[in-house]
């Protein structure tokens, strides 16, 4: 089934251009419908997934129209490689006019050209209805040629800008389909996208005239930067390079060549080529480098280089850090919320009564502790409160107190300064409270938190403020907390375990999920579902079915998935009772096979009947066959085939209550049997 997105723009146009562009990408993967502002179309948004916007001024208009749970999505765009080259190539004195659909707009294009290097003259906005219109004769436009005013007479058109690589991401991550990111199509379209960082490599490349916004530029950025001039004298550094080569002192007006041999600025003097991405070892730490010429460009090559280079460095480490946080956000693994009310599945009356509370404290800030043994899907209902919630948007951050030894705990939770403990990070590092500020914190078996930490966790949740470990300084914090245990948490409170004020601070909104046992009329709804989900091909006997209705189900849902899993992999078209995993095996046969031999509630109602034929005969001193006892079940409208009486005698044989004789003898009920009539009588 396709996945729904809606893309809502002012203009009807950029609508359009934008479904083109998506369509390319994700192909027949998706469906898209066009909203406008032009068209005024907008109230009628329905039946979506997901929904891209191009402003946040938008949703504030669009949120009142828009089903709380579909996923929003603000586009970021960038430029084509081959209109950033046009741009590098066109020239301007000092102003030129940026045209575009709105002033919002407008302001949007200017901001993105300005961060892709092009600060070096002054760009007005133009809109329609603006008033009066700026007296430049230059206008620069993204696909808008219809607003550029007719006083213009250079006009360079970029054509429409594209959606940038993230938001190709977060389309991908909303409609569940990340998979698609490693195809070659996918590939070859971020092939066409200028990258942010092309901005940087620009402004390296005309440095001279650009020298005192250069020298911000290197202060703020977050990779190291070394810049040399033609003879390799250091004449730039900034701190984040220092903090990765780990210099105590500062290098500028040394010769690269002697204090930093390892990055190799002699070669490149030597080739006059750019290095990109080059892996090194520099001071016992493993950097990835590239170094940049400065020199006369044309057409975005470089010519001659005559004023030296820079050397862009990053820690190896730090990038993996990064691509694991990136991997983590396309798998659906990051701190992403990926599941809703509707996938709390059931018709029972406690499973729709869980529903209900979740959409009921969604809306409240208070914390929640969700209970529940183990596989009951705490953490799905923990989501499911995040994403009906006003702050669905942003971060939804999971930690399990129990996976984490104490003695890290702390630092993971409250964060930590530089210097704060023994293999403490120099830069020091953020907590799990100061990443989910403004959005969800959920805690999974809070009741494994040591008691010394649990004083902390109260102190936060009460003053909303937090303080890292070997810190002195005090950070605001808003984060909802939502808790979540599969132990007896008054009892550990009454056993002195848990803190009593802790937790009645967590226990102000509960949400106890039942085991499966307790539900145990949603398992056929939730077998059909996972094996959908998972594709699979078999049936189950109604003997089997009979069985996993009376079965304990200990790890509940988790364990249902297990044994479903099980059964897909025996490659058999029905499951029957000699298909069952080997510890279901045991349980029926010690639990379910051999009932109370003292009470005949335990029988089923079949049994039971069959059990007091066999008695009136016993009385009446007659005789019961299969057919007769078939025919006798009809009368008293309950369907036994003789066929069904054979398994049934099987059964009650087993049992001690019958015994089963082959030929003239029959079958008779046995002394035990006759006991059990008796006590129930």
């Amino acid at each position: 089934m396709k996945k729904r997105l809606g893309i809502v723009t002012s203009s009807k146009d950029v609508g359009i251009e934008y479904k083109r562009q998506l369509y390319n990408v994700f192909k027949d993967k998706i469906e898209v419908t066009t909203y406008a502002f032009e068209t005024n179309n907008v109230q009628s948004i329905t039946n979506i997934d997901a929904i891209l916007i191009s402003t946040y001024s938008q949703y504030e208009v669009l949120k009142k129209y828009i089903d709380n749970r579909v996923e929003i999505i603000i586009s970021k765009l960038t430029l084509s490689k081959e209109s950033f080259d046009l741009l590098k190539n066109f020239k301007i004195d000092k102003t030129a006019m940026l045209v575009n659909l709105s002033l919002e707009m407008c302001i949007e294009t200017m901001a993105l050209l300005y961060q892709l290097g092009f600060d070096n003259y002054e760009l007005v906005p133009v809109y329609p209805n603006m008033g009066e219109l700026p007296k430049s004769s230059i206008a620069i436009t993204t696909g808008e040629m219809r607003y550029v005013p007719k006083t213009a007479n250079r006009v360079l058109d970029l054509g429409h800008r594209l959606i940038d690589k993230n938001t190709i991401v977060e389309i991908a991550a909303s409609l569940n389909l990340e998979d698609i990111l490693s195809e070659k199509r996918i590939l070859e379209y971020f092939e066409t996208l200028v990258a942010y960082n092309k901005g940087v490599e620009f402004l390296i490349s005309r440095s001279n005239s650009l020298k005192n916004q250069f020298n911000t530029l290197l202060s703020i950025m977050k990779k190291g930067v070394i810049g040399v001039n033609k003879n390799c004298v250091i004449e730039s550094c900034n701190g984040h390079a220092m903090k990765i080569i780990g210099a105590d002192h500062s290098y500028i007006g040394c010769n690269a060549r002697q204090v930093l041999p390892q990055i190799g600025f002699d070669d490149f003097f030597e080739t006059k080529k750019p290095v990109k991405n080059k892996l090194i070892e520099l001071n016992g730490k493993y950097i990835t480098m590239s170094i940049f010429p400065i020199g006369v460009v044309s057409s975005g090559e470089i010519l001659e280089v005559t004023d030296g280079a820079y050397a862009i460095i990053e820690s190896f480490e730090s990038q993996e850090n990064t691509q694991n946080m990136l991997r983590l956000q396309l798998a659906n693994k990051g701190h992403v919320a990926k599941y809703s009310v509707d996938n709390i599945i059931g018709k029972s009356k406690a499973i729709k009564e869980v529903r209900k509370l979740v959409v009921r404290m969604a809306n409240s800030k208070s914390a929640v502790l969700i209970t529940g043994e183990s596989g009951t899907g705490k953490e799905l209902v923990a989501q499911a409160i995040h994403n009906a919630s006003p702050i669905r948007d942003k971060h939804f951050v999971a930690i399990n107190c129990a996976a984490i030894s104490p003695n890290l705990l702390e630092s993971e939770l409250f964060g930590y300064e530089s210097g704060a403990f023994t293999g403490a990070l120099k830069s020091g590092k953020m907590g799990i409270f100061e990443f989910a500020n403004n959005g969800t914190l959920f805690l999974d078996e809070i009741g494994e938190m040591p008691m010394e930490l649990q004083a902390r966790l109260l102190r936060v949740i009460q003053e909303k403020e937090v303080m890292r470990v070997g810190g002195n300084k005090i950070i605001k914090i808003d984060v909802r907390i939502v808790a979540a245990t599969n132990r007896k948490l008054y009892k550990q409170v009454e056993k002195g375990l848990f803190r009593k004020d802790l937790y009645y601070r967590l226990n102000v909104l509960p949400i106890n999920l039942p085991p499966l046992r307790d539900r145990i009329e949603d398992l056929e709804v939730l077998i059909e579902l996972f094996k959908n989900q998972n594709q699979c091909s078999f049936d189950i006997s109604d003997e089997v079915m009979d069985f996993l209705k009376k079965y304990k189900w200990d790890g509940n849902i988790r364990e249902l998935i297990n044994c479903i899993e099980f059964f897909d992999n025996i490659g058999v078209d029905c499951i029957t009772m000699r298909h069952l995993p080997h510890h279901m095996e045991e349980y029926y046969k010690k639990k379910i096979k051999k009932i109370d031999l003292e009470n005949i509630s335990d029988l089923n109602e079949k049994q039971s009947f069959v059990l007091k034929l066999f008695y009136e005969a016993f009385l009446n001193r007659a005789k019961l066959g299969r057919r007769s006892i078939s025919q006798k079940a009809f009368e008293n409208k309950m369907h036994i085939t003789e066929y069904d009486v054979r398994g049934i005698l099987n059964e009650l044989k087993e049992l001690g209550y019958i015994n089963v004789e082959l030929g003239r003898g029959g079958s008779t009920i046995t002394k035990k049997g006759i006991e059990v009539i008796g006590k129930e009588k």
